[in-house]
């Protein structure tokens, strides 16, 4: 895969709108001022911050983009939020169109001195929380969201949307062949009245997994979680807080029959149910059922499953895990 994630899938699909994954940084300072970057593109006002590299996790990103549009060098803190919604699709000004999927870190600053590059950032400069230059919308809520020190990243700014028309996967696999493409994931973590995990038994391998299922065009990430655990189980859900984020590509790179290449970022989500109808096989699933963290199935080992159910459990069920069933 070339270095320049971007460059290639343009090369390959041309203006039309692809997914793209961000990382942003909310940079603050020791008087608690945020730092703003007049972009070169657009001429307003964003964060620091870019497009995710096909071989470095979303941390990493973060720190690089920091660095080579800032000068400074940081360290991320905190998760402020995942950015998804359809609401925040971009048109850049050469006519390239994105849905964005963007991680916003707060970061803290261990070295360096401010400059701008003059090519993609025209000036630096620090605002107070309570201040926010000429930006988009999606900078707009990032920066509410740092300053306001919430106890769980945000997920649902903007509308939720809806899958459109074709999967996001086999519409690039036209155009890219076998090559590795970032393909957001989000999967989700129900639990019942009785403390019972949520699994579904898979199709292929035959053994259990949590329900998820990778983003499409036109869908908010947690309406991924929302829409994976309808089609697999019937289970009506609302997601309640993002509980992980996974992005090393040494763990989430991932061959199907050895031939196409997938690297995942992954959102695992808290869900509380809503309704919970009769549970039977369904066309995704050969059986669904809640399991007690000591009484669980044989998990399906690939694709990370084994770690996001453990992963789940160590979380335990939320304080509303009583559905409205």
């Amino acid at each position: 895969m070339p270095l320049d994630y971007l460059h290639f899938l343009r090369s390959r699909v041309g203006r039309r709108k692809i997914l793209m994954v961000f990382a942003s940084a909310c940079v603050e300072d020791d008087a608690g001022r945020l730092l703003w970057q007049q972009r070169g593109d657009f001429g307003w006002w964003g964060l620091p911050g870019g497009i995710l590299e096909y071989n470095e996790d979303l941390e990493t990103c973060v720190v690089r983009e920091v660095y080579e549009e800032t000068g400074l060098h940081v360290v991320p803190t905190r998760l402020v939020g995942v950015y998804s919604s359809p609401d925040y699709d971009v048109r850049y000004p050469n006519g390239d169109e994105v849905q964005q999927i963007t991680f916003c870190y707060a970061c803290r600053i261990t070295a360096g001195h401010l400059v701008a590059d003059g090519d993609e950032t025209r000036a630096l400069a620090w605002f107070a929380p309570d201040e926010c230059p000429p930006t988009a919308p999606w900078y707009a809520a990032m920066a509410a969201d740092w300053a306001a020190h919430l106890p769980h990243p945000t997920f649902d700014r903007g509308s939720p949307g809806h899958a459109a028309g074709e999967a996001y996967g086999r519409i690039l696999r036209r155009f890219i062949g076998p090559a590795g493409y970032i393909q957001p994931r989000a999967a989700a973590a129900v639990w019942d009245a009785e403390e019972r995990l949520l699994l579904y038994r898979r199709r292929d391998s035959g053994r259990w997994a949590l329900p998820g299922g990778d983003m499409q065009l036109g869908e908010r990430l947690d309406m991924a979680a929302v829409r994976a655990v309808s089609t697999k189980s019937g289970v009506l859900v609302v997601p309640t807080r993002v509980l992980a984020v996974y992005s090393d590509p040494a763990a989430w790179t991932f061959r199907v029959e050895q031939e196409h290449e997938t690297r995942v970022i992954l959102g695992l989500f808290a869900c509380r149910a809503t309704c919970i109808p009769p549970l039977h096989p369904t066309a995704h699933a050969l059986d669904i059922g809640f399991f007690s963290p000591q009484a669980l199935p044989p998990l399906d080992e690939r694709f990370g499953n084994a770690r996001l159910v453990q992963d789940a459990i160590v979380a335990g069920p939320p304080l509303d895990a009583d559905s409205d069933a």
